[in-house]
């Protein structure tokens, strides 16, 4: 985790999909099948969700909540020790802190326990590394640029293009047909999710 926030706070992470999933590789997280999912070596429990326009990551691990309380107490005074790097902490906002190394935002949020239902929902720690000039809300879909990438772009690049949403048909038949298995699985994968957004009104 320590080596995974320092290259963070060195911009190492966020320039390109390819140099994200090579740090991910490196400081031992193994693709999934899914497309921007990895899972940790070390611990199952630990997983992470990744984007790559822009190119984003949050690490989740779920538990109860004494659990997560230490994890995020952990994170904080890692990131507050200077072991990463140099980072300036932004004013706290409930459970969500934020600290930034030039254009990288790095945060730690908490959800505690709750119920829904009969159905428990298990506490659930968040540490995002993002882009701060990046929207909010993402990028908006640009089909040209998602049509270059599924030509042109690195097997990796392709994996990651495969999870977005809105893509137009023509690049979803190029991914499926694509000769990376990996990328064929990631488009079939995010079939019925795509099938929601083209739905909605």
């Amino acid at each position: 985790m320590v080596e995974l926030l320092r290259r963070a706070a060195q911009s190492e992470v966020l320039g390109t999909v390819e140099s994200m999933a090579l740090v991910l590789s490196e400081t031992g997280w193994t693709r999934g099948l899914r497309s921007g999912s990895w899972s940790f070596v070390a611990d199952p429990s630990w997983s992470v969700e990744s984007a790559g326009h822009p190119p984003s990551l949050s690490i989740f691990v779920r538990g109860d909540d004494v659990q997560q309380e230490r994890w995020t107490e952990s994170l904080h005074a890692l990131l507050n020790s200077g072991q990463v790097g140099p980072l300036r902490r932004a004013e706290p906002v409930w459970s969500w802190s934020r600290w930034f190394a030039g254009d990288v935002e790095i945060s730690v949020s908490l959800s505690p326990q709750s119920w829904h239902g009969a159905h428990r929902i298990p506490a659930m720690m968040q540490l995002a590394v993002e882009r701060a000039d990046a929207p909010a809300e993402g990028l908006a879909p640009d089909p040209q640029c998602a049509r270059r990438r599924a030509a042109e772009g690195s097997a990796i690049a392709r994996w990651y293009l495969a999870g977005e949403d809105t893509l137009p048909d023509d690049v979803v038949e190029m991914l499926a047909a694509d000769d990376d298995p990996s990328v064929v699985t990631a488009v079939q994968m995010n079939e019925g999710q795509r099938r929601i957004v083209h739905d909605e009104p």
